[in-house]
């Protein structure tokens, strides 16, 4: 009973990220498109806000010491490594993604970073794929054929532009899964995540200070932004990674679909974009990734 109830913590923290993390896309694609300003303000500003707030709900809220995670080195190093290669990245190369395509084109490129997370752990452990392992690599590659052409096989149907943004938002998803496990085994999430968010924040701001140029943005527009900050970066990543506390990577990995779910709906509902029947199956095999690495936990000896 005590373990169903974990899992079901688990995957309702998962699916909460993932939905509110898929929602920003269209919101930040409404920003783009409704008023012209820099993506490296919108970082600075949003994980500056998002990491204070996560730090003071630690220290005031959760009463937790907020230097014990830089006593050690090798604690401090691994922080450092996920706030800049996971949760900077992921977020930056996302708003940038949107920017160049749309939010679901982000979003589904985004799910590509389950099999990055294979990949990985293939080179690390130095084992070779199962065969489940090997499938879904394939069918990932064909779902990304698909969607970046169209179903024209020879010709590009988005920039090469996004198709490298895409693809740097999937390494840095998978980072941003994997480099947090050890931490959050001896921190809490909100102290890990906060602190990350906090130095992203500083990283980018030191970048483009958020006091210079500032946008001319609408009451519509500080709302995205609020929501952005609120919602798709401090809730959306504290529900995430607090998940990974009750679930493997692999089953997040597998409710994170809902991310593009309702980016896809988002963008589709509010900007009347349209996919082609190619670019639908491409997505489709993409999404299908992670349901088949699902089966590796539940058939682990498969090769």
């Amino acid at each position: 009973m005590q373990k169903r109830l974990s899992m079901f913590r688990g995957a309702f923290l998962a699916i909460a990220g993932a939905l509110m993390w898929g929602i920003q896309g269209p919101v930040a694609q409404f920003l783009f498109q409704d008023t012209k300003f820099s993506t490296t303000w919108l970082m600075g500003i949003k994980m500056l806000l998002a990491g204070v707030g996560l730090l003071l709900l630690a220290k005031y809220g959760l009463h937790q010491s907020l230097r014990t995670i830089w006593q050690r080195p090798q604690n401090a190093g691994q922080l450092l490594l996920y706030a800049v290669l996971g949760l900077c990245g992921v977020q930056y190369f996302f708003l940038l993604t949107v920017q160049a395509s749309n939010s679901a084109t982000a979003t589904i490129m985004q799910s590509l970073g389950t099999v990055v997370i294979v990949i990985i752990t293939i080179i690390v452990t130095k084992k070779a794929p199962t065969s489940l392992e090997g499938l879904a690599v394939v069918v990932a590659l064909l779902g990304a054929w698909l969607l970046v052409t169209k179903g024209n096989l020879t010709v590009l149907a988005i920039s090469p532009k996004t198709l490298w943004l895409g693809l740097a938002v999937a390494v840095a998803g998978a980072l941003q899964t994997l480099l947090p496990v050890r931490l959050i085994q001896h921190f809490s999430t909100v102290m890990v995540v906060g602190w990350a968010m906090l130095l992203g924040g500083i990283l980018f701001t030191v970048i483009h200070p958020f006091w210079v140029q500032v946008p001319r943005l609408t009451l519509a527009g500080w709302l995205g932004v609020a929501f952005i900050v609120v919602f798709g970066t401090m809730l959306s990543f504290l529900c995430f990674i607090s998940s990974l506390h009750y679930i493997s990577p692999t089953t997040a990995g597998l409710l994170d679909t809902f991310e593009p779910l309702s980016a896809t709906i988002g963008t589709v509902w509010f900007f009347q974009t349209s996919f082609n029947m190619y670019e639908v199956m491409g997505a489709g095999l993409i999404l299908s990734t992670v349901f088949i690495l699902a089966l590796q936990t539940r058939f682990p000896n498969n090769q």
